[in-house]
């Protein structure tokens, strides 16, 4: 039995409309009870009145009184589904408030505001509620995070216990303070993508099509770019074929030799074409290697900024033909899920689907781009992402599944054995077989990535320029 756990990802998973949908129907459905209950009364009194009863008043009565108990639980329920609603639509208010303020939209951050406030005095429980919503939400990792921490140190005389709280209090302070949402492309210093597009201010330097960013011509640098590197094509993985599943798309991220980037072009039936890029992590635990894949672009790109190993993804789109504004769908481990993120919210290319492994971030992308999320609330790494946005991020569709990749816990954590791809490959599997309804979408992506008339692959390796 698997332990796997689909959502739609963040605080807010639900509808609040279709929640005040939902109260409406009760309420309905309590006032015909009523009008049920007022009817058998009547039957009763009539019945009694003209002494033809024959025991219809007594039953008549009883049918009234259970009903009019059972009317009483619909308003109830559709009071307290009231108050979630308005506890996940202030989540959401918070969010678009805070996208307002970022982008200089005054007015609209007090228009929100004043919702907020209604929402507040109608329901006096709903700030209570979300704050409680959000905590629940951003403590599950690091409780999992304690929990894995001491039983790989039980074995150290005295230091389990203040280890596994560190841990604990660590990852907590990482939610927090939301160190793990992307927001906006790395090296951007514009508004966040997300939060231009809950206030419908264009991102400075980009355009909009389609829900997704282009560049504009004249348009302001966002960045300075770090040193060049270089890329070179070498044997491809063995391998080969469309891609058909969450875990085949595992098995392609390259890392294991010398490759850091794949690129399989599709060629579709009727003319056009389509990519698919898969990104490995971190290959050097150093910094300032020869590897663009090193700690240094690790520690770049989840403050923000550009690295050396974005700059080798770009040059292999780039040798492999693939065009500005071509479909691509982007899969990523590890650091190579932060790159794989950051293609996304950059927009040079219409990337259609992000799948991350692992992934210490998760980016707010914009509404047509399906995101895909695996994780293991058991991997450090992942944790680092402290939750990720409070709201659903991405196209209908999107989801998030996790797991923990090893319940049992030891010695063997402090490998990060919950990191590996190949442990995130035995998840992706699970969700493969799952028959959740959000897997649609990715069935319909391997539908058409399987109708191509050829697949061309190529691999390249990177090497951190000197300059």
């Amino acid at each position: 039995m698997s332990d796997l756990e689909i959502r739609s990802g963040g605080a807010i998973a639900v509808d609040t409309e279709q929640l005040r949908a939902v109260a409406w129907r009760l309420r309905e459905f309590g006032i015909r009870l009523g009008e049920f209950a007022d009817r058998a009364r009547w039957v009763a009194t009539d019945a009694e009145a003209t002494a033809s009863g024959f025991g219809v008043d007594l039953e008549a009565r009883w049918l009234a009184s259970g009903a009019e108990r059972v009317a009483e639980q619909p308003a109830v329920l559709a009071a307290a589904l009231d108050g979630l609603a308005a506890a996940y639509e202030l989540i959401e208010l918070r969010v678009q408030q805070a996208a307002a303020t970022a982008a200089g939209d005054t007015d609209a951050a007090r228009a929100i505001e004043s919702r907020m406030a209604v929402l507040q005095q109608d329901h006096p429980a709903a700030a209570r509620a979300a704050d409680t919503a959000v905590y629940d939400w951003r403590g599950d990792g690091p409780i999992e995070m304690a929990r894995q921490v001491a039983a790989a140190t039980w074995w150290i005389p005295g230091m389990a216990l203040p280890l596994a709280v560190g841990a604990g209090m660590l990852w907590s302070g990482v939610a927090l303070a939301g160190l793990g949402r992307m927001s906006r492309p790395p090296g951007s210093t514009g508004p966040p993508a997300a939060d231009a597009a809950a206030t419908g201010t264009p991102t400075p330097g980009t355009g909009h099509r389609g829900g997704t960013r282009h560049p504009v011509p004249g348009g302001p640098a966002t960045s300075v770019p770090p040193a060049p590197t270089v890329v070179r094509a070498v044997a491809p993985a063995a391998v080969s074929g469309p891609v058909t599943g969450l875990a085949d798309a595992a098995r392609r991220v390259p890392g294991a030799a010398e490759a850091r980037i794949r690129v399989e072009r599709y060629a579709m039936p009727g003319g056009g074409s389509q990519a698919a890029v898969y990104i490995a992590g971190t290959q050097a635990v150093s910094g300032g290697s020869g590897d663009p894949f090193d700690m240094r672009s690790n520690l770049e790109l989840y403050r923000g900024e550009r690295s050396a190993s974005l700059e080798s993804v770009e040059l292999a789109l780039r040798e492999a033909g693939v065009d500005p504004g071509e479909p691509v769908h982007v899969f990523g481990h590890s650091q190579g899920a932060m790159l794989a993120s950051a293609l996304a919210l950059e927009g040079t290319y219409d990337v259609q689907t992000l799948i991350t492994y692992g992934s210490p971030v998760e980016a707010a992308v914009p509404d047509g781009v399906l995101s895909v999320g695996i994780r293991h609330t058991d991997d450090p790494v992942a944790g680092l992402a402290g939750g990720g946005h409070a709201e659903t991020v991405g196209a209908p569709g999107s989801f998030v599944a996790e797991r923990v990749a090893d319940p049992g816990g030891g010695v063997q954590d402090l490998t990060l054995a919950a990191h590996g791809i190949e442990r995130y490959g035995e998840t992706a599997a699970m969700v493969d077989a799952s028959s959740d309804p959000r897997a649609a979408a990715l069935r319909d992506l391997w539908s058409t990535l399987g109708s191509a008339e050829r697949v061309e692959v190529t691999e390249y390796a990177a090497d951190r320029g000197s300059g």
